[in-house]
């Protein structure tokens, strides 16, 4: 490990050391028989416990322990004699620690009570127990009970890190009660890890008196202000399951009464099985009797303890800003526009006026939502994924700058994610303590936070000051995030400090760090081992102070505890001296470093943030100075409020794609790029921009089967691809290629050459016109027709991505009625591009192809006159019809993309459609939006039966709540088909986040200004969604947004409603710049 022992200023010479892995954080270690290894950091908290099996290691939890900030697991004691809880194991808990073989021990003292934990694992099984021990020390007697709070991932490391919402989502929790020990949660993730379903029960010996499974359901969106758990003692658990994105295991011990010198014992327990093949039932509380067996013969040994070292961030408490509220916030924002208030007090609002058009949210506001208030800011103005590109993400609560990446958002990191949604780990990307006085405190969650399209505002209102920190990525093409602190008041010092990543995962690299405290400077530098360092091995990032005169110390986390002498790696730190302000900035290059000094030399000498002009301009390049024409409907103008954010959230999508809660990816989704980029980027005139990703995207072709992959990474990852696809992916750049030329009549493109894939890994050695390409398609299309049919077989699914068949050879007898509606419509389209630029012979081809399959439509898949989701085709050539009225097998009678798109595609009749219509309306439309289909698939504790996720996922949201945006907006796109304007601007309201809570009764608050990809009903588990579903029907049952920004609905937003106002490709007299 390299040591950095010197945080000051003024030292002759660079200090250099470099980004730690696991084996570098001084971890101590306790293993057992069955594989079970427990890592404990030096503040004391628990780094990790995984599992060794045959095939790798799974982890019990799902974020890795901080040594600054502690980590999810918690276990606490409350009592009457103190108003709040004593922690014990999490932050500020226990303030010794000791280590031996088969256990680690903590132990603090607090008033009257000595507090002992020992974790201990039992010698040969997969099993350990939690026991606290509880000594009253005082001349009275004491009340106290024991909380136990688990974090639980069940999975591989890459797997939890890449997204730990969207592992918790396929956690199947099933609460078994048991006669001593009360409720056990049995915890099973559907999803397959190392060959298994990982399996976990946890319990309280004692008997627990209450449970929970979530964390909103014991920190909630209040934790991000207060930084505190709301559990005073006699507050209970809720004792309900919740299958939410934040999965726990928590329980709540029996009450003990205490009398003076009397010392009493509660013991929790946890099992971690490689696999669990089926479904969790009351049989698996046989663990119990294991649990208690170990507990019998636990014996309780001396263990040499030590004091923990605890950082300033794990102990400082979260500042507490004012409201602002009255003339303070009129002073400030004089010209608001869509106010949203709550009983007379204003929670949010837009300042209006394009790239001027700002979201101001307050801090009451934050603490009521689900999803913490974020963006994404993106530098330049670049359409298109480039080495020049630099983003990161700010959040709401006082992170200022997470996952800061240049170029691809997954390797490329220098910041970490914030993984916590409810702040309970403070270690993720950049953050600020503030000593105004009263010692060090964090910035939380502002009295106001400003969203802008290229920077975000925190402000602070204190009695006797306010602190605004200011962040902007340049809205020129340069790399260039800065930062800017100001103090209207009296002067106090600043603590910044970031966790480091510099590349992919935290603790997976050796990035080099290089601290030059007499420039102020820190310089970062990927590990050359690493895919970033591979492909970039110049690349660098410079952290440069422009006003140095104000820094105290620049360094690493030293900086970050009292008297440490040594930093892991893991944090860059810089502290100030009292101060009314300072700027620095980051700087980057993937060419070179020097490069990147000279960008950082360049800011320093003039350390200014980017300005109005600068925003103004960068916006007309941008949006290529589109106006919009104006409406007399009011839904109309709401939805030009929300425009430029989704303008915003189409250009994440497709030049830095990822998103708030889908923060990994970094790679092109074949459907999702020919989709939403390319109708935002053909109704903004950005028409060489499309051209270019047409390019690409057929350049991506296998030269070998003519398909693409579902998703793919660009030069230089780009041997990182997926190694299949769904059914329908093959038609999808045929569709951009029929946009593109529809829209723009350039017929050239089709004797554009391009090149092809071999396999995938490399590029092919060889190119043709895209003529050829399409050609090529359309002949592994027809290749793939069931036999006797011109219906294109489902394969690995449709754009419905919980619908994956579970049995293989579903996947070739069967069809998509929504896939093969797709390929007609594009069939019959690129014929007649083909007639109109002579290419007559294959003209009529083409639209003979595209006449079969409409016939075999009609025949197979609308029986009664009704489009049915699916066909399955026996060997005799009959088929059985799902997702219709006639369906005897799913239960699900109505399929609404296959509706639609048969809509779209010119299928049926205008009788036909407004019979659809009709039918949608009666069926599948909710007060929040249209489903995709009438009611849930049966859940059955995660095993699959016929479809995949639509049968694993445990979490009612995203596709598996039914209830998509994008979905929802392409029958808002019949509906201006079919000239009806009004329904039109109506459907547009179901889901514009400006209006959603005014326009649908049972909408909870959420962000305003992003874009939302599902609304879900707000229900405990699936259970509660099928047996309450026709409250979410009749909308009595609340409904949350779903996930933000990353999808291709944002460009589909802005095609819709750029059509609708100026028509296809023109504005109206009388229009205004958007």
């Amino acid at each position: 490990m390299m040591r950095n022992a010197r945080p000051g200023m003024g030292d002759a010479s660079p200090h250099r050391f470099r980004t730690p892995t696991d084996a570098d954080l001084g971890l101590r270690h306790i293993a057992n028989g069955a594989g079970l290894n427990v890592s404990v950091l030096g503040n004391g908290a628990v780094f990790a416990l995984t599992r060794q099996t045959g095939r790798g290691h799974l982890m019990l939890g799902q974020i890795l322990g901080s040594g600054i900030g502690g980590g999810l697991l918690r276990l606490f004691v409350r009592t009457d004699s103190r108003p709040g809880a004593i922690p014990l194991i999490g932050p500020g808990g226990a303030d010794r620690v000791g280590v031996l073989e088969d256990r680690v021990v903590w132990e603090r003292e607090v008033g009257i009570l000595r507090c002992r934990v020992t974790l201990v694992l039992a010698p040969s099984e997969p099993l350990w127990l939690w026991r606290a021990v509880i000594t009253n020390l005082g001349s009275g007697p004491v009340r106290a009970d024991a909380v136990l709070v688990q974090d639980l991932g069940l999975g591989e490391r890459p797997f939890l890190m890449n997204n730990e919402a969207f592992a918790c989502q396929y956690m199947d929790h099933h609460v078994a009660v048991h006669p001593t020990a009360g409720p056990v949660i049995m915890s099973r993730q559907n999803l397959m890890q190392l060959g298994g379903h990982p399996w976990a029960a946890h319990g309280c010996l004692d008997g627990a008196v209450a449970y929970a499974t979530d964390f909103r359901q014991v920190a909630g969106p209040a934790h991000r202000a207060t930084g505190e758990l709301d559990l005073p003692f006699g507050t209970a658990l809720p004792s309900q399951r919740m299958q939410g994105e934040a999965a726990c295991a928590a329980f709540q011990s029996p009450v003990r009464d205490i009398a003076p010198g009397e010392t009493v014992r509660t013991t929790f327990f946890g099992v971690l099985h490689a696999s669990h093949a089926g479904a969790s039932d009351d049989g698996d509380l046989s663990v119990v009797a294991l649990a208690e067996r170990a507990a019998s013969e636990l014996v309780e040994r001396d263990v040499p303890l030590a004091p923990v070292v605890r950082s300033i961030v794990e102990t400082a408490p979260a500042l507490r800003a004012e409201d602002a509220a009255g003339a303070a916030l009129a002073t400030r924002y004089p010209d608001r526009t869509m106010v949203e208030e709550e009983d007379g007090a204003t929670l949010s609002f837009f300042v209006p006026d394009g790239s001027k058009n700002r979201h101001v949210v307050l801090r009451d506001k934050e603490t009521a939502v689900l999803r913490r208030h974020g963006t994404i800011l993106v530098s330049g103005t670049d359409w298109l994924p480039g080495d020049g590109t630099l983003s990161l993400t700010t959040w709401m609560h006082g992170v200022f700058a997470a996952q800061l990446s240049l170029g691809n958002t997954s390797l490329n990191k220098l910041f970490s994610v914030a993984r916590d949604g409810y702040d309970l780990i403070r270690s993720g990307g950049l953050r600020m303590l503030v000593d105004t006085g009263e010692g060090w405190q964090r910035l939380a969650v502002p009295s106001v936070y400003e969203m802008g399209i290229w920077d975000c505002r925190w402000v602070y209102l204190l009695a006797d000051r306010t602190i605004t920190v200011s962040v902007a990525v340049s809205p020129e093409n340069r790399a260039l995030a800065t930062f800017s602190v100001t103090v209207d008041g009296a002067p106090c010092r600043f603590l910044v400090y970031a966790q480091l990543v510099l590349g992919e995962h935290d603790l997976a690299h050796h990035g080099e760090v290089e601290v030059d405290a007499d420039r102020s400077r820190i310089i970062f530098r990927p590990d050359p081992g690493s895919a970033w360092g591979g492909q970039y091995p110049d690349a660098a990032f410079h952290f440069v102070v422009g006003t140095p005169g104000e820094i105290d110390a620049i360094g690493g986390e030293e900086l970050l505890f009292d008297g440490a002498p040594a930093t892991t790696g893991a944090f860059a730190a810089m502290r100030t001296r009292p101060t009314g302000g300072f700027r620095f900035a980051v700087a980057g290059s993937l060419a070179s470093d020097g490069e990147a000094n000279e960008a950082a030399d360049a800011w320093r000498a003039r350390p200014d943030m980017p300005d109005e002009m600068a925003f103004t301009a960068a916006w007309q390049r941008l949006t290529n100075g589109i106006a919009v024409a104006g409406s007399d409907d009011p839904d109309a103008g709401s939805a030009l409020t929300l425009l430029p954010w989704m303008i915003h959230d189409g250009r994440v999508h497709v030049a830095a794609p990822h998103g708030l809660e889908q923060y990994s990816g970094a790679a092109w989704g074949t459907r999702d790029v020919c989709q939403g980029p390319v109708e935002l980027l053909l109704a903004l005139r950005q028409d060489e921009t499309v051209k270019a990703i047409l390019a690409t995207v057929f350049a991506e072709q296998d030269v070998n089967n003519a398909d693409w992959p579902q998703w793919f990474m660009l030069d230089p990852y780009a041997w990182i691809r997926s190694s299949d696809a769904h059914g329908d992916v093959i038609v999808w750049p045929l569709k951009a290629l029929c946009d593109y030329v529809e829209a723009t009549g350039d017929g050239g493109i089709l004797e554009q050459s391009v090149g092809w894939r071999d396999g995938g890994a490399r590029a092919a050695d060889r190119t043709d016109p895209v003529a050829v390409h399409v050609d090529r398609l359309l002949a592994a299309v027809e290749a793939r027709f069931v036999p006797g049919t011109h219906l294109i077989r489902y394969g690995e699914g449709d754009w419905n991505d919980s619908l994956q068949p579970v049995d293989p050879a579903m996947r070739e007898r069967m069809v998509s009625g929504w896939t093969v509606a797709l390929l007609y419509r594009q069939a019959r389209r690129y014929a007649a591009i083909l007639a109109r630029f002579g290419h007559d012979r294959r003209a009529a081809e083409v639209s003979t192809l595209a006449g079969a399959i409409r016939e075999d439509f009609r025949r197979h898949l609308m029986p009664g006159g009704i489009v049915a989701g699916y066909a399955d085709f026996d060997a005799s050539g009959g088929a059985k019809v799902l997702f219709h009225p006639d369906d005897t097998v799913s239960g699900i009678h109505y399929s609404l993309i296959a509706m639609t798109e048969a809509m779209h595609a010119g299928l049926l009749s205008p009788e036909e459609t407004e019979r659809h219509l009709d039918l949608i309306r009666e069926h599948l439309s909710f007060p929040d939006g249209v489903r995709l289909m009438e009611r849930p698939l049966p859940y059955h504790g995660g095993i699959e039966r016929i479809f995949r996720r639509a049968e694993s996922a445990a979490y009612f949201g995203r596709e598996i709540g039914l209830m998509y945006t994008h979905a929802h907006l392409r029958i808002a796109e019949v509906l201006a088909a079919t000239g009806d304007a009004a329904a039109f601007w109506d459907a547009l309201a179901q889901v514009n986040p400006v209006v959603v809570t005014e326009r649908v009764a049972n909408a909870a608050p959420r962000q305003r200004n992003a874009y939302f990809s599902s609304s879900d009903a707000d229900v405990l588990d699936r259970y509660q969604a099928s047996r309450d579903w026709d409250r979410v029907r009749a909308g009595t049952l609340s409904v949350e947004g779903g996930w933000r920004i990353y999808s291709s609905g944002p460009g589909i937003l802005v095609s819709l409603i750029l059509g609708q106002l100026n028509g296809r490709r023109g504005a109206s007299p009388g229009a205004t710049q958007v």
